[in-house]
Parts: structure tokens; sequence; C-alpha cells
């Protein structure tokens, strides 16, 4: 705008012009730093924007008034209230607009434009507002039906999930009732028969069992995780830890002030799960971070190795080999409406972020 104004043919004065763009330069620089590193409110748009009009209003004023450069500016106005408030405040937003040209654009003591090319500019700036309103009515259509679909999938993750559980759990209790039972006599008999007499084979085959019966108890524990239920979500990424740590021979530090509701803490927790056997299989790692929280309205679970690493690219050649779990739970957690990033290299561990809404009240 300050170089169309010194190549414009207006011989309006123009003093202060140079000056009060740099101000407003300095105010946007400031306030678009200032909203990404801080959480705002709606009120603080509202106020930002008053801002906004009543600096166009200036800079279009010491520049020529009707004819300035400056009144483009006029027209981000209510697109930018079209896509990020209501309706009504769109429609005053239009309205606060087409006045502050009117006033200005009237008001300026060296008018070189006529009342019709004023009309015209400010009948122009009414059409953008009429515009701005109907694309201000269409996204917020959009957004009730994008919430309704959202709200939706979240009632069909809960009924996944709850059907899931019930089959995980009446897997659970037959192994715990039948297989784990009968490993359970049959080392007691073997124990009884070395007693009477002692074999090495009988010996072995006691040993046997009893890692078998470790191994299904922690399947079991992991097809239907009381703990969760129980002692809520830290308790059960500790738990996780603990068992994954243990496999791998790695440490793992776990953080959680995150409370999420269900079904959140239900899809967090596999995710955590799969994190940690993908670290134990293949990363190498001695220490793990997991670290669970809670962000600008969403909770965040953080995944971090200090392994051998690999290259992101990778996982969907995996996927196409058959390994779909890590697919599979980004599946999950797209349906609660979340996401999941990777950050890795070959040698220098990996961070996996999940994030989900925060639902917990």
């Amino acid at each position: 705008m300050a170089l169309g104004e010194e190549v414009s043919t207006t011989d309006d004065p123009r003093s202060g012009f140079t000056v009060a763009i740099v101000a407003f330069a300095i105010w946007a620089v400031v306030l678009f730093v200032w909203v990404h590193v801080r959480t705002v409110s709606p009120t603080f748009g509202l106020l930002t924007a008053l801002v906004d009009i009543v600096a166009i209003t200036g800079l279009t004023y010491l520049s020529g008034g009707a004819s300035s450069q400056a009144r483009v500016a006029y027209s981000l106005v209510p697109l930018t209230f079209a896509f990020r408030f209501r309706v009504r405040l769109t429609a005053v937003a239009s309205a606060l607009v087409v006045v502050a040209y009117l006033v200005q654009a009237l008001s300026h003591p060296s008018r070189t434009r006529g009342a019709d090319y004023i009309v015209l500019q400010a009948g122009y700036l009414t059409w953008l507002g009429a515009a701005s309103l109907l694309l201000a009515w269409m996204l917020a259509r959009r957004t009730r039906r994008i919430g309704e679909l959202v709200e939706q999938s979240r009632h069909l993750l809960v009924d996944s999930l709850g059907a899931e559980e019930r089959e995980r759990q009446g897997l659970a209790e037959a192994l715990h009732d039948t297989a784990l039972q009968n490993l359970l006599s049959a080392r007691h008999d073997l124990h009884e028969a070395f007693d009477a007499v002692p074999h090495p084979a009988v010996a072995r085959a006691e040993a046997t069992i009893t890692d078998t019966v470790g191994q299904l108890r922690d399947v079991v524990a992991d097809l239907h995780p009381l703990v969760l239920d129980q002692a809520g979500l830290e308790a059960a990424l500790s738990a996780a830890g603990a068992h994954a740590g243990r496999l791998g021979h790695f440490t793992v530090r776990v953080t959680c002030t995150a409370r999420p509701a269900y079904p959140e803490q239900r899809v967090l927790l596999a995710a955590a799960r799969e994190m940690l056997t993908n670290v134990t299989k293949y990363a190498h790692a001695n220490q793990v971070d997991l670290r669970c929280t809670d962000r600008n309205g969403w909770t965040v679970l953080s995944v971090t190795d200090d392994g051998v690493g690999f290259d992101p690219a990778s996982v969907s050649n995996s996927l196409t080999s058959g390994h779909i779990g890590l697919a599979s739970q980004r599946t999950r957690i797209e349906s609660a409406g979340g996401d999941l990033t990777i950050d890795s290299r070959i040698g220098e561990g990996t961070t996996v972020t999940v994030r989900v809404p925060s639902t917990a009240p």
C-alpha cells in the first residue's frame, strides 16, 4: 500500500501515512506472534478486529480518502469474520466496514472523487459483505454437520471398543479358567512326580510349564486390563511400561498428568502398548520415556526411545508386508478425532506422538 501511494497520481496530502502504516505493520507482526504462542479468546479476536477497522480507516484517510489504495484492505475484514466468527458478527463487521469507509470518504478535506464514486465503492463493500454472510452461513452449517459426524463417529467408536472389550474379556476369562488352570494342574502333577521319582526331564518340563504360565498370565492381562478400570490410566501405562521393559531389557519412565474420559483412555492405552511392543521388537533401546499430558484441549501421549531409529517412510512398506499394528492404531486414533505422528531418524531414536481431543469433565 505504501508503494501504491507513492506511485499514485493523487495530489492529496499524505502526511503521517508512512508512520501510520509502519506502526500498523508492527502491530500486525506482534499480533501474529502473540496468537501463535498464546491461547486467545473470541473476545480478543473481536477487539483486534475493531482495531484493524480503525487502523484501515486511518490509513485510508491519510492516503487520499475515497480513492486511496488502502481502501482495498477493508475487503479483508468481512472475509476474516466469515471464516472466524458467526453469521451475526459477520453482518455487524460488514456494516462497520461500509460505515467506516463512508465516514472517512465523505469527511476527507480534499475529495477528488464524486459522490457516485463513493457510492460505487460502498456498494462494492456491501456486496462483499453479503457474500461474506453467505460464506459464514455455509461454513457454520458445515461446522455443525461436521460436529454431528464427529459425535456419531465417537459413539460408533465407543460401541466398537465396548464390543472389542467384551470379546477380549471373554477370551481372557476362557484362557484363565481353562488353559491356565490346566497348566497349573499339570505343573502340580509334575512336581509330585518329581518328588516321587526325581528326573531331569520332569524338572525341565515343570520349568517350561512355569514359563508358559507366566506368559499366559501376561496375555490374559493384555487382553483384559483390569488395572485400567480399577486404578486408572497412569497405573495402566506404568504396568504396560514395566512389562515391556522386562521383555526388552530397557527402563521406562512414565509421566501421566492427563485424565481423559472413556473411550480416549482405551485408545491411548492401546496405542501405548503398540508403541512399546515396537520398541521391544525393533528399537534396541536402553531408555524409554512415556508421557501423557493435557495440552490446549488435547490429550497428548508420546513414547520416546533412544534406540536405533528408522525411516518413517518404511511404515507404508511394513503395511504391505502384513504388519498392520501401527496402521490399525492410526485408524482407531483418527476415529477418535485425533492424529498420530512419527519423528525418527536412523541412529537417533524415535518419538511417536498421539493426540486425541480431551473430553474429560
